[in-house]
């Protein structure tokens, strides 16, 4: 059988021109099809296709319902001044302590500063640097304050 022979298909009895498959539902062209002349075919009256209706029903969407969340988040930027300025009163009390107590001062600062950081919930570990720095401060001033305060005294009782 040629393959520029006009053949219908058993299948879908769609009309095919050419080829060894359907254009219609893809199946093989029988061996033994004979070829059909083409004839004027008269139109049939085609009745519109009704769109079929769902066998379920489609689930309706709304709008959705954004909350706003319970906690707020703790952000890094939390506290973070106050993190920072505990830390900086820290190294200060720590260079000023041997200026005869002068860092004692900035090292209160930069526990009160470090209290308030961790209050703030700073998430890093700033505001425990900051008050460890100021606790050094203060005993190395006080360390030190103490020691001039005996050596002052010893040469004031020695000088009598």
């Amino acid at each position: 059988m040629e393959n520029n022979s006009n053949w219908i298909c058993p299948t879908c009895g769609a009309a095919n021109t050419s080829g060894k498959f359907c254009v219609n539902c893809g199946s093989a062209m029988p061996e033994a099809a004979a070829p059909v002349q083409a004839e004027p075919v008269q139109a049939e009256p085609v009745q519109p296709v009704q769109e079929a209706q769902p066998v379920y029903a489609q689930p309706v969407y709304s709008e959705p319902v954004y909350a706003q969340p319970a906690a707020q988040t703790t952000s890094f930027k939390t506290g973070m001044g106050l993190a920072i300025a505990s830390l900086a009163c820290g190294v200060m009390s720590i260079c000023l302590s041997y200026c005869y107590g002068f860092g004692i001062p900035f090292g209160i600062a930069g526990l009160i500063l470090s209290g308030k950081a961790v209050a703030a919930g700073h998430p890093s570990k700033m505001p425990l640097a900051g008050k460890i720095t100021s606790i050094v401060g203060i005993v190395l001033g006080a360390v030190l304050l103490f020691i001039i305060l005996m050596g002052v005294i010893a040469g004031v009782v020695s000088d009598r």
